[in-house]
């Protein structure tokens, strides 16, 4: 469920409450080799691209706080980072240990990170800070604590795309009352853009480019009626004799409807 925060002009979504043990129970469905080997290495990911643009492997030491499952930092290592990640989900840091020795994780909190000042050349946060109720700051601060003077920040969230914000002008979310809604049921919001860019601003971060994201799941979550039609569309399509033909298909698909319901947008910044 979702709600309009007209206060903070952002979308509040309720689900399950978010601790570490949601997040080892979230996890687990990907917690096999398999997954890693023969879905997720790939020069040509998200995490891939962004950070080989503006971060030789030479540059120095990277952090992804809220590394997760670890698959980013899978890629990454691969290329020949060195990359460390942190996540508060202690079954699932375990998992990667044991698993993956060669990977550098820990378990922690990203408003605590167990490292000096100054010390990383660019920090992956890949839709992480959506999830703290009361307020990302104190993780954005640690963020440009441990990044280099010249370094820069990898952030994704998601936002309140130009679709969600018609939305709001005709009315078609419930608004938002704290005193109605258990925070213990917080799962995430979709930030305001504008609101989100300002703060890091003033802690010292300047923004060098964006990129809205995720336009086929924006208009499917948007649009309750078409996610029934979009998801056995494209089922329809995996099964068809030309690959080719369904990825074509769906990058243009997800182009176009990036215009105006993308679900995540793409922040970098570089710290001043």
């Amino acid at each position: 469920m979702k709600f309009y925060d007209s206060r903070e002009k952002r979308l509040v979504f309720f689900n399950y409450e978010i601790n570490s043990n949601f997040w080892d129970l979230h996890w687990t469905k990907y917690l096999t080799k398999k997954y890693h080997e023969e879905f997720n290495f790939s020069p040509k990911s998200l995490e891939s691209k962004i950070v080989q643009k503006y971060i030789h492997p030479s540059y120095g030491v990277l952090l992804e706080g809220g590394c997760g499952i670890g698959t980013k930092m899978y890629n990454l290592d691969r290329l020949g980072y060195d990359i460390i990640g942190i996540d508060n989900a202690k079954s699932t840091v375990d998992w990667i240990k044991s698993h993956y020795p060669e990977l550098k994780v820990k378990f922690g909190d990203i408003r605590k990170i167990p490292f000096p000042n100054n010390f990383f050349i660019g920090y992956l946060s890949l839709g992480v800070i959506e999830h703290f109720y009361e307020t990302f700051i104190e993780a954005a601060k640690e963020m440009h604590r441990v990044i280099k003077s010249g370094g820069f920040l990898f952030l994704t969230f998601p936002y309140m795309s130009p679709f969600r914000r018609l939305k709001v002008l005709i009315n078609l979310y419930r608004l938002y009352d704290q005193k109605q809604h258990d925070k213990e049921n917080f799962y995430q919001y979709a930030l305001n853009e504008r609101s989100t860019i300002d703060q890091f601003n003033y802690l010292g971060f300047t923004l060098r480019y964006r990129e809205p994201q995720g336009g086929i799941k924006g208009f499917k979550d948007e649009i309750f009626i078409f996610k029934f039609f979009l998801q056995n569309f494209l089922r329809l399509l995996n099964n068809c004799s030309k690959p080719k033909l369904l990825v074509n298909f769906k990058r243009f698909l997800d182009k176009i409807l990036t215009l105006f319901s993308a679900h995540m947008i793409l922040l970098i910044f570089q710290k001043e």
